[in-house]
């Protein structure tokens, strides 16, 4: 991807998509990372999305290149720019659902510990929130 935003000419819009997209990708990887069980959560993203995403990158800079910018390549670039919102959206919410079982766990703690100050009388019921 970085390869890819240091090819296209510096559009503000479609290079902050690109960075925005670089970030997420950089933050998946990083919880697989810290979190390896995490992983089998991207099977799709590696197999499907990621390279998808790279083909439709590589076509961007292709026809971007052209020296003669007609109406199909206008409408094809303006597309694979519309479409990198919603691709930054679901790859946000990929990595926002690796962190599922991580704010479970927290929430079951939080209770327990809620539950174990009342019975140890170290908080009135209903004063922790």
């Amino acid at each position: 991807v970085r390869a890819i935003n240091d090819e296209i000419p510096d559009t503000r819009v479609m290079s902050d998509k690109l960075y925005r997209l670089e970030e997420i990708m950089r933050r998946i990887f990083e919880q697989v990372q810290k979190d390896p069980s995490s992983a089998g959560d991207l099977r799709r993203f590696m197999d499907y999305y990621l390279p998808t995403t790279t083909k439709l990158l590589s076509a961007y800079v292709e026809l971007d290149r052209q020296p003669v910018q007609g109406e199909n390549i206008a409408r094809t670039k303006k597309e694979i720019e519309d479409s990198l919102d919603t691709i930054n959206d679901a790859f946000e919410q990929l990595l926002d659902g690796m962190f599922s079982d991580m704010a479970l766990d927290i929430s079951t703690d939080i209770s327990v510990m809620k539950i174990m100050m009342r019975q140890d009388g170290l908080s009135q019921e209903g004063s922790l929130k």
